[in-house]
């Protein structure tokens, strides 16, 4: 079963897959920290409050919340970006279909 076209302009419309011929990497993480990074950091800032805070030597502490939120941003940007780099062929066959 395909995928409509219409499915597919919802899900590039969404932010989670995009593409562009001429899209750097930079350009991807930036929007996959603004989509899915930003939604990931929310749920482990609140699982981030049970940890209580961390000492790093030279650098100070960093409370549990601002880690969780920091790891969230992190994996949902990494997580975003691999998933457009690895699915780059697909999403240009997704593109030109449309």
């Amino acid at each position: 079963m395909e995928p409509t076209p219409q499915f597919i302009r919802e899900v590039m419309a969404a932010g989670v897959l995009s593409y562009r011929e001429q899209q750097t990497l930079w350009q991807i993480a930036k929007r996959c920290a603004a989509t899915t990074g930003i939604t990931a950091a929310a749920p482990l800032a609140l699982l981030g409050t049970q940890i209580g805070s961390i000492a790093i030597p030279g650098f100070g502490t960093i409370t549990g919340p601002v880690m969780g939120a920091l790891a969230g941003m992190i994996y949902g940007t990494v997580s975003c970006s691999m998933l457009n780099l690895s699915a780059q062929a697909e999403l240009r066959k997704l593109a030109q279909g449309l």
